[in-house]
């Protein structure tokens, strides 16, 4: 009441009563955006100082498999799953000083048929240094991964390599950590000094990554700082991995996370104006017996009856770490290592094939390695996604690159999650309830405006669920589909959160109907259709008598002669289904 008391001797500037109902109902406005502000649940801020983010990605080891895998099992899972996310970042198992040409050629024609169209920026690094480095010279080590490097991007145009690390987490043959534990940190600086070098001979804008540790927080710090204090004018960027061995229903470790990145962030930037990228990231309980193979697993096996919660634990690292200025964040991993198999040469093609497969990851005879968003069981033919897709997945899609990051705030503790502003000026949002379901008021309104006047916020809000208790398993490894819209009034709005679940909200959205799908013809036991032109067009869903029965990037599938009526569906960019 005293604001408009302070108001009213300046009545004479209001010619007409239409103008004084104008006047009040935008001061009215105001009080309740300010109600609504002081009431709100989650508060996202426009930042004082715009940092950039380059995304959320997956480690894509089976880029080096794409020979080993099965026609169904590539276009209907690998292909059609990552096509459908188009992360922004990813990281790689390349650069080796010993890749064949025909290796070489191989990941080149997996970049092209996923990384070139998504735009994806690569950290490329070997899985494991030859054993025994120390009998290596490390400059001729050096001008064989350069020259390899200068192939892949000169000659096969695999332009988005960006980063290289030396090694995957210090690691020297079957030794993890070698550099570390052996105390070779002088070694390891003369691998990357001679790596400098090679890369500017062969013109190649290549950065240099540091460490790719993956240990305790301690011996983290003690490799970064050594690498700062005597290698700081070689390294691009400094990177590590963040595994959290515990309990995943235990809320307080989000504290942990927000200030293990703070600080490796900002170690990264006082060492230079460097960037911190998460190089990898998981969430590991510990594995109740030692096994005759190496148990590489994540929560999906070893604690099956919590991983649907399990997801939101996962998520909050990554959001944590983009949220306290991390360029880029790896999920370790995008696809299962196939089931093991015996890592030796033989004379056949496919022998050959798997050979060079083994050599590209690490004890592939000796260890589990099952960390995908879905599976890749040569045995059983299971390809079915784990819960994580339905989460991690919409995290890598909405959350990418040149994105701007928002600050959060949270008024209730059992709230978590991020958000980003991206140059098109679409909006995305991630929040984390850890508690019962509620209603929550998110408050936009101190940059839902620009000077222009034009709303930030200037289409209805899409509203995508993870919910933990009923994950939204598909059997196509398909993306859930938005669940109505959310629209902000003054840049403020409430959503629903269920208990213990994940939701999405965006802009980042094109409301569309792709084009239908011309040429269906089923000839031979094989349906057949005419590729789809539309400029946003990912991939096919396949019915028959109106059920679904595949999602495919192929335009072509065996339906093994069954009878029925057939349709083909085009699915853009933007989860849209065609007529």
């Amino acid at each position: 009441m005293e604001r408009f008391a302070t108001i009213r001797p300046m009545q004479p500037f209001w010619r007409n009563g239409q103008t004084m109902k104008r006047f009040f109902f935008l001061a009215n406005l105001c009080a309740v955006a300010a109600m609504s502000a002081a009431a709100a649940d989650v508060t996202i801020s426009k930042p004082y100082f715009r940092w950039l983010f380059n995304g959320f990605g997956f480690q894509n080891s089976e880029a080096n498999f794409l020979r080993i895998m099965p026609e169904d099992f590539r276009d209907q899972r690998v292909l059609k799953t990552f096509r459908e996310l188009s992360p922004s970042f990813a990281r790689v198992y390349t650069g080796f000083a010993d890749s064949t040409k025909e290796e070489l050629d191989s990941f080149a024609d997996y970049y092209d048929l996923t990384f070139r169209g998504a735009q994806t920026t690569l950290y490329a690094v070997p899985c494991a240094m030859p054993i025994l480095p120390d009998t290596l010279d490390p400059e001729a080590y050096a001008e064989k991964v350069a020259k390899n490097l200068a192939y892949l991007v000169n000659v096969r145009t695999c332009r988005k390599i960006r980063y290289y690390c030396l090694t995957n987490e210090l690691m020297a043959g079957e030794r993890w950590g070698w550099f570390s534990r052996e105390k070779k940190w002088d070694l390891y600086k003369a691998y990357n000094v001679a790596l400098f070098h090679a890369f500017r001979r062969h013109g190649l804008d290549i950065r240099l990554l540091a460490t790719d540790e993956s240990s305790t927080p301690d011996k983290v710090w003690t490799g970064l700082e050594w690498v700062r204090d005597n290698m700081n004018d070689y390294v691009g960027a400094f990177c590590s991995h963040w595994y959290v061995d515990g309990r995943t229903d235990d809320l307080t470790l989000w504290q942990q996370y927000n200030d293990f990145f703070d600080r490796a962030v900002q170690f990264a930037r006082k060492a230079a104006n460097k960037r911190y990228i998460l190089g990898e990231w998981g969430f590991r309980p510990a594995p109740e017996r030692s096994t005759v193979m190496v148990d590489d697993t994540n929560y999906h096996l070893r604690q099956p009856e919590t991983r649907g919660e399990s997801v939101l634990a996962k998520c909050e690292i990554g959001l944590a770490a983009m949220n306290n200025g991390a360029v880029a964040c790896v999920d370790w991993s995008f696809v299962d290592y196939p089931d093991p198999f015996v890592v030796e040469d033989g004379d056949s093609d496919e022998e050959k094939a798997w050979y060079s497969a083994g050599r590209s990851g690490w004890r592939l005879d000796g260890k589990y390695n099952k960390w995908g968003v879905f599976r890749w069981s040569s045995i059983d033919r299971d390809y079915a996604a784990y819960e994580e897709l339905y989460a991690v997945g919409w995290l890598a899609k909405l959350f990418r690159k040149n994105a701007t990051v928002l600050p959060c705030t949270f008024a209730d503790p059992m709230l978590r999650g991020g958000a980003i502003f991206n140059a098109d000026r679409s909006v995305s949002i991630a929040l984390i309830n850890r508690g019962s379901a509620k209603t929550v008021t998110v408050d936009c309104s101190t940059w839902q405006t620009r000077t222009d006047g034009t709303p930030s916020l200037h289409q209805p809000l899409r509203r995508i669920v993870y919910e933990s208790a009923n994950p939204p398993m598909n059997a196509f490894n398909d993306l859930q589909a938005a669940s109505g819209t959310v629209t902000a009034t003054g840049g403020v709005f409430t959503v629903a959160l269920p208990a213990k679940s994940m939701t999405f909200l965006t802009t980042d959205y094109i409301d569309r109907t792709p084009p239908a799908v011309g040429g269906v013809e089923l000839k031979g036991g094989v349906l057949s259709w005419t590729a789809s032109t539309g400029p946003a067009h990912v991939y096919y869903r396949v019915y028959r008598d109106g059920v679904q029965i595949a999602s495919t990037v192929a335009t072509r599938l065996d339906v093994k002669g069954a009878k029925g009526d057939y349709a083909v569906r085009s699915v853009d960019r933007w989860n849209n289904v065609g007529r």
